[in-house]
């Protein structure tokens, strides 16, 4: 048996999202390339596979290449039927190699939905990749062509977008994205978001006082003991940090010491309430900056007391080529390549592959997540989409992140794209407490019956978590890049979509011709299309505005969309606010759980139970 590894262990008996396909999304390529004749049988490597109680039986014919055409031999074949008890990658089971052709042949296989994965003996020349195949009546006989994209040798060297740019002029548009301007040095009024007027303010929950100001063209913020105003501190702004649209919001970096942390402050640029301008200012960690008693950390370097530095805790998801050094002193120095998420972030380190290329071999020595397995691919966005702590070394760790990357004694040795991301990854922290924030929304021992089928994320960074729990991925091995686009050409003002989700066309590209849903839900549909047309996040004629209710905080509360596709019940919130008054907590958006109703809904005092009652035309499980 083969088992790849995750990011997760997930609930698989969970996520049931009511549209979910499992052959008929034309992004997936689950109909494969069929060019080429047939090969009989003595050409190819067959096995069959023991049936199961159907009496109709199919085949599998495939061949296996690298990325520039070589047929690749003594390639482990591996199959699994996907099903609800069996999602993608609890079962696979090895059932043939390639021949020195690159051929296979599996027979005798059962009507079903199947992953089909290829498998190299190592990660050291090629990596893994797979496909979704259903045999049915109407097509017993399928004919796949998978691709391995190259593995990068160990010790590979970073060599900065502009190079990779040189070549792959075609793909300029990144340098647009909100991946390649998350950090930003050039600080002036084009990059700066929020107001630095002189004005003293406070943070909307009164953790922080300050005063955002620019003096001779420096953008500056002091800070104010809580208790005694006459005792400040004042830093220098040298890095933004966000301030796109799509984030939202927009942090500050200072500089101490050589390492750089972020200020206690959080600009919230969007939907600013024009008669509370300063309430878009929230706090964000400030037990780094204050005591306990409110009064200001101040040492000899003004240093925040928790040592919590940008290098340390974030380095990992905001630069490429990850390098930092730990100074005799504790702190963090970072000779990383370059800032943001560029080129190498998703096609590891080009150092091996543009000597290749020049000699005619541009193929060699570099990712191409279109060709790895739908895990490993999802992992490459997974590495800064999910809440994790690095992975301790065989010399144990000198200290931590929460990044992925192992800690070897004082080494850091940065996670490389197609590489197994649990290998570089702990998601539990030292006492056992998961290191990703959820609801706890299926609790059941807390909501009963009310209880949700799935734990929702809390915090922001965590769709790839989420996604794990999702049909779309369990059932049909599902790649995020179905939807989303990173080089540049996605849709403008969304999160790099391929299509904006407002018209429903990015949804309606796989479920359009899905009899079933149009069977069992055109009721429901069509009663959700008579509602207001809405561009906002929200809309009952939109697909998202139900299934993407927004549970996760990023800015402020609730505004980064699950990515589990299902539906969060009205009564799952009621239940949630029952529980938390019996336990003398106070309800509020951060601490009962967002429904699907909401976003339309807001005004429902009881969360939307009794609307939801009342709709008893509607039938969403």
């Amino acid at each position: 048996m083969v088992t790849p590894k995750y990011v997760r262990t997930v609930n698989i008996f969970c996520a049931i999202f009511p549209f979910v396909i499992l052959c008929c999304c034309p992004f997936m390529a689950f109909i494969s390339d069929a060019q080429g004749s047939r090969a009989s049988a003595t050409e190819l490597r067959e096995t069959q596979v023991q049936a199961q109680s159907s009496s109709e039986k199919g085949e599998i014919v495939g061949k296996v290449r690298d990325t520039s055409g070589k047929p690749l031999a003594d390639i482990t074949i591996s199959i699994q039927a996907l099903t609800r008890g069996t999602p993608y990658g609890y079962a696979f089971e090895e059932v043939t190699t390639t021949d020195k052709k690159g051929k296979f042949r599996i027979t005798n296989i059962s009507l079903g939905t199947y992953v089909v994965r290829a498998t190299p003996s190592s990660d050291e020349s090629y990596l893994p990749n797979d496909e979704v195949i259903a045999i049915n009546s109407t097509r017993k006989s399928h004919r796949i062509r998978l691709k391995l994209s190259s593995s990068i040798p160990s010790g590979a060297l970073y060599v900065g977008s502009e190079v990779c740019l040189g070549c792959h002029g075609e793909y300029k548009e990144w340098k647009q994205t909100a991946h390649a301007n998350y950090i930003r040095t050039n600080i002036t009024s084009d990059t700066v978001v929020a107001p630095f007027n002189g004005e003293i303010v406070s943070t909307s929950d009164g953790k922080v006082k300050f005063k955002p100001f620019i003096q001779d063209n420096v953008y500056k913020v002091t800070l104010y003991d809580l208790n005694d105003e006459s005792v400040s501190a004042t830093y220098t702004v040298v890095r933004t940090h966000g301030g796109s649209a799509v984030a939202g919001k927009q942090r500050y970096h200072v500089k101490i010491a050589g390492s750089h942390y972020i200020l206690p402050i959080q600009y919230n640029f969007r939907n600013v309430d024009e008669n509370n301008p300063h309430g878009a200012w929230v706090s964000y960690r400030p037990q780094d900056w204050y005591n306990s008693d409110q009064s200001l950390i101040t040492t000899d370097v003004n240093e925040p007391g928790s040592h919590h530095s940008s290098e340390q805790y974030c380095e990992g998801c905001h630069v490429t080529g990850l390098n930092i050094t730990q100074t005799n002193d504790g702190r963090f120095i970072s000779g990383s390549q370059e800032f943001n998420v560029s080129c190498e972030s998703c096609h590891g380190p080009g150092g091996d592959h543009v000597p290749q290329k020049l000699q005619g071999n541009p193929k060699a020595y570099i990712i191409n997540p279109r060709y790895l397995a739908a895990d490993r691919a999802n992992e490459v966005c997974g590495q800064c989409h999910s809440r994790v702590k690095n992975k301790t070394g065989e010399n144990g760790s000198a200290f931590e992140t929460e990044y992925p990357c192992i800690i070897d004694g004082n080494r850091t040795v940065p996670f490389v794209p197609g590489k197994a991301l649990g290998d570089y990854i702990e998601i539990t922290d030292s006492t056992g407490k998961t290191t990703a924030g959820y609801w706890g929304d299926n609790d059941s021992a807390k909501l009963g019956a009310n209880a949700s089928r799935n734990n929702h994320s809390k915090q922001h960074h965590q769709q790839s978590d989420d996604f794990l729990k999702d049909t779309h991925f369990s059932l049909s091995g599902m790649r995020c890049i179905v939807c989303h686009e990173s080089h540049g050409s996605g849709k403008k003002g969304t999160a790099q979509l391929l299509e904006k989700s407002e018209n429903n066309k990015l949804c309606i590209a796989c479920h359009s011709s899905y009899a079933a849903t149009e069977k069992k839900h055109g009721k429901e549909r069509n009663l959700h299309a008579k509602h207001y047309f809405s561009r906002s996040d929200a809309g009952g004629s939109r697909c998202t505005g139900c299934h993407m209710p927004k549970t996760a905080k990023s800015g402020v509360d609730n505004d980064i969309s699950s990515h589990i596709f299902d539906i969060i019940k009205p009564s799952t919130s009621r239940a949630m606010a029952d529980n938390n008054t019996a336990e003398g907590k106070t309800n509020s958006l951060g601490t009962v759980i967002t429904n699907s109703c909401y976003g339309c809904h807001p005004e429902e005092t009881d969360y939307g139970v009794a609307l939801w009652n009342s709709w008893s035309i509607l039938f969403i499980p």
